[in-house]
């Protein structure tokens, strides 16, 4: 199971699908489902990975995890779904808050040993073919970290006020990224680096 910062639009070749939970995890990543094919997608690569739509990418919204608090600020108008759902059912309580507190990963046992910091907050990038994982706490206390992936200069930029996250290319491109556990990013990416400042990966 992964921890996946990301908002994903759901038309495709201009075709809205309805998405749900498959129940199924590859490298302890979530496999959603698509209702009018049963793709199967994978969140990290934001694409299917089998079924009739097999190779097709979903478009990411800006989003960004952040607290009530911070949020209600910024946007005093906004709506909450609202907890009357007519299902007997307790929302205040998260049946994977374990999961969260754990410093393991579901399986653990069976993949890299990568320490204590398996389930360390990280900013996933992949640019062509190099990726990287930008741990959330640097980015946080830095505000700032430039770097450079497959020859190409990127800024990623944190906003305190707003949690916001940007990434931006020396040629002015945007470019997507997702939060989630260090230990997901290094099972799909496996010769990914985690970044340091002191030049350790």
């Amino acid at each position: 199971m992964a921890f996946a910062g990301v908002v994903y639009a759901r038309t495709i070749n201009n075709r809205e699908l309805t998405f749900g939970v498959s129940g199924l995890l590859y490298k302890s990543n979530l496999l959603m489902y698509d209702h009018q094919t049963e793709s199967l997608w994978l969140q990290v690569k934001r694409k299917a990975v089998t079924g009739p739509l097999t190779g097709a990418k979903l478009k990411t919204y800006p989003s960004t995890v952040t607290t009530w608090a911070k949020w209600k600020k910024r946007y005093p108008k906004t709506e909450v779904l609202s907890l009357d759902t007519g299902h007997i059912r307790d929302y205040s309580r998260d049946p994977y808050a374990s999961y969260y507190k754990s410093k393991r990963g579901l399986f653990s046992f069976l993949g890299p040993k990568l320490g204590a910091d398996e389930k360390e907050l990280i900013v996933g990038v992949a640019v062509d073919k190099e990726s990287r994982a930008y741990p959330l706490h640097l980015l946080r206390k830095n505000k700032r970290i430039a770097d450079m992936l497959s020859g190409e200069n990127i800024q990623i930029q944190y906003d305190n006020v707003t949690d916001k996250i940007t990434i931006e290319a020396a040629s002015g491109k945007t470019i997507d990224f997702i939060i989630t556990y260090w230990l997901v990013w290094h099972n799909i990416y496996p010769d990914a680096e985690i970044f340091r400042f002191d030049g350790s990966r």
